[in-house]
């Protein structure tokens, strides 16, 4: 019985915990008011020929992408992407990096393509202005 009731509080703490995304069409994701808010979009990565990681303020290492609405289409906004090999994390590139090289893995693990369409999830960060877009993405998923 004491188990049982374990599992029931942890089932109820997880579900609490889970963040639910705004679902936003990517010509309305840079809106002013979608800043701060947790959504979701659909669209492509690119990495325009160059990807700058950093971890500014000691948080996660993030890489940072292009997502545009189309393949070979023009930049919509930006993608904070967490370095590393598992899901939803793109792998460290070496200097001198080529296309092919880029492995972005999405909520399952398995890599993905830059043709692939994706979906992302994430914390939007916008200037008032408009100048500065981006997501500090959370998920990947095709």
């Amino acid at each position: 019985m004491k188990k049982r009731f374990l599992l029931f509080i942890a089932m109820i703490l997880s579900l609490a915990c889970t963040k639910e995304a705004v679902p936003v069409d990517i010509a309305n994701i840079c809106a002013a008011d979608n800043e701060k808010k947790y959504v979701s979009t659909s669209g492509y990565l690119d990495d325009r020929g160059s990807i700058f990681c950093s971890n500014i303020g000691g948080g996660r290492l993030n890489c940072g992408m292009d997502v545009v609405a189309g393949p070979g289409g023009k930049k919509v906004f930006g993608a904070d992407i967490e370095q590393g090999s598992g899901a939803d994390e793109i792998e460290k590139l070496a200097s001198g990096y080529k296309k092919e090289d880029i492995k972005v893995h999405d909520d399952k693990g398995a890599v993905i393509g830059l043709s692939d369409k994706v979906k992302l999830t994430g914390q939007m960060s916008i200037a008032p202005d408009g100048s500065v877009c981006f997501m500090t993405v959370d998920k990947i998923e095709r």
